[in-house]
């Protein structure tokens, strides 16, 4: 069953990665997303993925496949239909980007703010254009992917829920050879169910997704480290580099670290073992096409456009003429802070969600305060992002590392991977900031895979397991409660306005308005007194002006 599981998730992963290639593909010879694009990879999806296991996989147990994967696609569109995203950004920038692309604008040719204008009819709502043309956007065009078909922005967000199958799936077999099933299924799912992850699952954040695929990057690049001739690995590597490359600047930023520095280990390795050149060979010849397609290709919309427009493939971040979207966001006390201050205080402080706040308090590891509760529920937790007891958590882990040091030295790898960890949250000076430091939680899975394989009190080990569970509950519990009750009261009031037309008074949530038009909800915008107020607080609205006079 294992092995199938391990089918089914890698085809869900040459799934995601075929609709953001060949939708970027189709876009040059100017065919938009439409809602044939998503049956018609995954068909293609499960072709390629026929011929390429065909001598190592019957027929029976492809099927079986081909069923979970399908199962996991319509169950996580279905839940994801139904989860309203709340946050912020998911109801400005990240839905009005998949909504556009979902109505036909095309990247690689149009400028959006034309589209945009074009498509608003006159209401002038915000212009978001500046992220929506300059960002990545694979996780844009795999959640338009879905939009197109169902009718429903919200069911894009079942990207979320299938890459978590997809790295939980992945994690866990790869593990399951060096560990029994029981030790690799927690370590594979405390690696997925972190804050971060659980906090955005129902929203279009994408930091997630981001983290979960540098997770299964990192842990490639060790399964290549520990057999480099190992096909089923470097595909797999290759198609969450392809991904991951264009989901967020800060991702692909970080993923080329870690493959830098990995890819100098397998050099230094074979040349030890005297292999230096067959080698180098190999990395040239898997390196250069997967840039070229990754950045020149699937990031052509981005990367490129960028570079010619503005000299910057990573405009409008990283540039004099930019936006700087962290000073405004971080505490002021921060202002005067070194990177490795800005570290301690927001990892070791009370946790906090006021960007304004000068007050980060630092509290005793392990304790709780009433005033955190909130905060930690929240989908972009500033202070303390990475749980209400990560603090301790990340204590424990350093004397993990020390303690156990002898036992697993010989497993160079993981001291490649805490040495990349401990470079980048030096140099980055938003180490401090959760949602942007993915790579901070590897203190917590490897000194636990460290804890699962070499300690042998299990009493140590049970409740390090369950204090980083908790760590995560939180967060997963009371952001799951108050989105499935938000969504319970925004489908009756979205119901209830079906067919009608409304006067609204906010132009900021571009996102959340293509709810209304999922609805079949006309409206326009004016600037008069409201009555009433819609979806999550975010629209405020009244009845048609005409019909209230009449």
């Amino acid at each position: 069953m294992k092995d199938i599981l391990k089918h089914s998730a890698i085809l869900l992963l040459l799934f995601l990665c075929l609709m953001v290639t060949g939708t970027t593909i189709l876009f040059i010879f100017k065919v938009t997303i439409s809602k044939f694009h998503l049956i018609g990879f995954f068909v293609l999806s499960s072709i390629i993925y026929f011929f390429i296991t065909k001598n190592k996989l019957d027929n029976k147990s492809f099927l079986k496949a081909i069923i979970i994967s399908l199962i996991v696609i319509i169950s996580s569109t279905f839940v994801s239909s139904f989860m309203f995203d709340r946050s912020s950004d998911g109801n400005t920038y990240h839905k009005d980007a998949i909504g556009v692309l979902k109505e036909g604008f095309n990247p690689v040719y149009d400028e959006s703010s034309i589209f945009i204008l074009e498509r608003d009819n006159g209401n002038h709502l915000t212009n978001y254009a500046i992220w929506i043309d300059h960002y990545a956007k694979a996780n844009w065009i795999m959640a338009a992917n879905f939009y197109s078909l169902t009718g429903n922005i919200e069911s894009g967000k079942a990207m979320n829920l299938i890459s978590l199958y997809i790295v939980l799936i992945l994690i866990f077999v790869g593990l399951a050879k060096m560990l029994d099933n029981k030790k690799s299924i927690i370590i594979s799912f405390l690696a997925v169910f972190n804050p971060v992850v659980v906090a955005q699952l129902f929203t279009y954040y994408n930091d997630q997704l981001v983290c979960l695929y540098l997770f299964l990057s990192i842990f490639m690049l060790i399964k290549i480290d520990i057999d480099f001739k190992n096909k089923e690995s470097w595909f797999i590597y290759i198609l969450t580099f392809i991904l991951l490359s264009n989901i967020k600047f800060n991702g692909m930023g970080y993923l080329l670290v870690f493959s830098f520095i990995f890819v100098l280990k397998y050099l230094y390795k074979s040349f030890k073992d005297k292999q230096l050149i067959p080698v180098f060979k190999k990395l040239c010849m898997i390196f250069i096409p997967l840039f070229i397609i990754s950045f020149a290709l699937v990031g052509y919309p981005t990367y490129i456009k960028n570079t010619i427009d503005h000299h910057n493939p990573f405009f409008p971040l990283y540039d004099e003429n930019g936006e700087d979207i962290i000073t405004a966001q971080e505490p002021k006390s921060f202002l005067k802070m070194n990177n490795l201050s800005k570290l301690f205080y927001g990892t070791f402080s009370r946790a906090n969600n006021l960007r304004e706040n000068d007050n980060t308090t630092i509290k005793i590891p392990f304790t709780v305060y009433k005033n955190e509760i909130t905060p930690a529920m929240s989908n972009d937790l500033r202070i303390g992002g990475w749980g209400l007891f990560f603090s301790g958590l990340l204590i424990i882990s350093i004397i993990i590392f020390i303690a156990k040091y002898k036992e697993y030295k010989k497993e160079e790898y993981l001291l490649y991977s805490l040495g990349i960890t401990c470079i980048l949250l030096i140099a980055m000076s938003e180490s401090w900031w959760a949602r942007y430091t993915p790579h901070f939680y590897l203190f917590i899975i490897l000194s636990l895979y460290i804890l699962l394989k070499y300690n042998k009190k299990k009493y140590l080990s049970y409740i390090y397991i369950s204090l980083i569970f908790i760590n995560s509950l939180i967060p997963f519990a009371g952001n799951s409660f108050y989105t499935l009750k938000n969504s319970i009261k925004i489908r009756k009031e979205l119901n209830e306005l079906s067919g009608k037309h409304i006067i609204i008074r906010d132009k900021n949530y571009n996102g959340a308005y293509y709810n209304l038009k999922d609805f079949n909800i006309d409206f326009t915008i004016d600037e008069i007194d409201t009555t009433n107020s819609i979806y999550y607080n975010y629209i405020d609205y009244t009845n048609d002006y005409k019909l209230d006079k009449e």
